[in-house]
């Protein structure tokens, strides 16, 4: 059984609690409560996921949120996440997003297997995580992204504008991504935050990208708490079906095992 999500309202998608032990640090306005449920999941369209970091980070209990249900988002044509110098900045797709700030020190990992049929410029699907700043919105957006005729594994980091980078892979394009914040060789955490495409036979690692300065400021002195990460899944179709019939034809995109965790301190 999978979710299914449009791109025309906001609702909250309740998940299964797999680890009952898990407890977060909810908020009612100026009031916390403890409580014993898994964060969920909220599609969210654009900018309107900003209004999650308002909020104190969750307090989590449990080191590892997994979401396993398959889950589907679709995403109209002409929706994006995307900045581009002098004056593109499109923030329009839809986000599925664990309905909680994470504090950026605690983040570990995140991983999902996404597909879909890929078949117009600029499909994508994938991992997506925000990071709200005082002049603009940090991101991060990896998974799939049809281009050149092909599916690809697709990352974008943008800080003051976005990047872009294409890596090959298999003609069906379904693909197991994860991101992971880098640890050095004393068990220290770096500023890095790497991209992984993951063998979907042995679970072997690959690196593809390495964002050098996504956790800059967690490195900085008595920064810890004082910065929240947004995570999530996201879909988009930046272009439209050019043939008769397809112009208003949205993207199917399925998501399997969506799973984050989290360091214990």
């Amino acid at each position: 059984m999978s979710l299914q999500l449009g791109v025309t309202s906001e609702s909250d998608i309740p998940l299964n609690t797999a680890d009952s032990q898990s407890i977060l640090l909810t908020y009612d306005q100026h009031r916390l409560e403890m409580s014993p449920e898994t964060p969920k999941l909220v599609l969210h369209h654009g900018s309107s996921a900003l209004a999650i970091s308002q909020a104190p980070p969750a307090l989590l209990r449990a080191t590892t949120l997994d979401y396993s249900q398959e889950r589907i988002i679709r995403a109209a044509p002409g929706t994006d996440l995307w900045r581009k110098p002098p004056s593109v900045d499109i923030d329009n797709c839809p986000t599925l997003l664990i309905n909680a700030p994470i504090d950026l020190h605690q983040f570990h990992t995140a991983r999902v297997t996404v597909s879909a049929d890929w078949n117009t410029l600029y499909d994508q699907g994938g991992l997506a995580l925000f990071i709200p700043d005082e002049d603009t919105k940090k991101f991060l957006k990896t998974g799939v992204e049809f281009a050149f005729g092909a599916p690809h594994v697709g990352t974008v980091a943008a800080s003051r504008w976005g990047d872009w980078s294409l890596v090959p892979t298999a003609a069906h394009g379904k693909v197991t991504i994860q991101v992971e914040r880098e640890v050095d060789e004393k068990g220290e955490r770096t500023s890095s935050l790497w991209v992984y495409l993951i063998d979907p036979d042995t679970g072997e690692k690959m690196g593809i990208r390495e964002i050098t300065w996504w956790f800059r400021h967690d490195m900085e002195a008595g920064a810890r708490g004082q910065q929240v990460l947004l995570v999530g899944l996201y879909a988009a179709r930046p272009t439209a079906p050019s043939e008769p019939g397809r112009e208003k034809e949205e993207l199917e995109v399925k998501f399997e095992n969506f799973q984050v965790t989290l360091f214990d301190d």
